[in-house]
């Protein structure tokens, strides 16, 4: 199964591990996910501040693609990224899909140009994340911009904002992230 996530990176998909078996990956070791990846695919917090610490080097925001769709009903906003450090080495794709239900509160918070993790702190927005879904596949497109031609990690979560789901995320994340652990 492929799926696109921009409209030129295919990723295919090996196995997807679902949302009740997240829950049992926090609480419990899972064998066939590296210890490495399960503390970062599992991890509720902030990645870029988590990445900016394993790193020691500030990471920034590249922005491929920002739409702004308006229904009768919605407010829709995708937003296209790669986490990078300053020497252009790509960490995380990542595409975030907001419904504004909360579109004054929500939309003057996210700053364009900064990860949505640091805006929401910054701004002390209490949000829940919920991980809905860990996949391992691979992507001719995506291991080209990471450099690096091993399959990959990722995950899909929803952030909510007073109980009321406001954006879902999918990141995907470079191979050489695991090398931080070892530095």
């Amino acid at each position: 199964m492929a799926v696109y996530i921009y409209t030129f990176y295919k990723f295919h998909y090996m196995f997807i591990l679902p949302q009740e078996k997240i829950k049992y990956l926090t609480k419990n070791s899972c064998k066939f996910i590296p210890i490495e990846w399960q503390l970062i695919l599992a991890n509720e917090g902030s990645f870029t501040q988590i990445l900016n610490s394993l790193s020691g080097k500030k990471i920034h925001i590249n922005m491929l693609q920002k739409n702004h769709y308006t229904s009768k009903n919605m407010n829709k906003h995708i937003r296209c990224i790669w986490l990078e450090n300053s020497i252009y080495t790509k960490f995380i794709f990542a595409r975030s899909i907001w419904i504004f239900t909360y579109l004054d509160t929500i939309d003057n918070i996210i700053q364009a140009n900064k990860p949505i993790g640091n805006s929401l702190i910054n701004s002390q927005v209490d949000t829940y994340k919920n991980i809905h879904e860990i996949y391992y596949g691979y992507s001719k497109d995506l291991e080209q911009k990471f450099q690096n031609h091993q399959p990959l990690w990722g995950r899909k979560y929803t952030l909510y904002y007073k109980n009321k789901s406001s954006v879902t995320i999918q990141e995907f994340f470079s191979p050489y992230i695991i090398n931080f652990f070892y530095i």
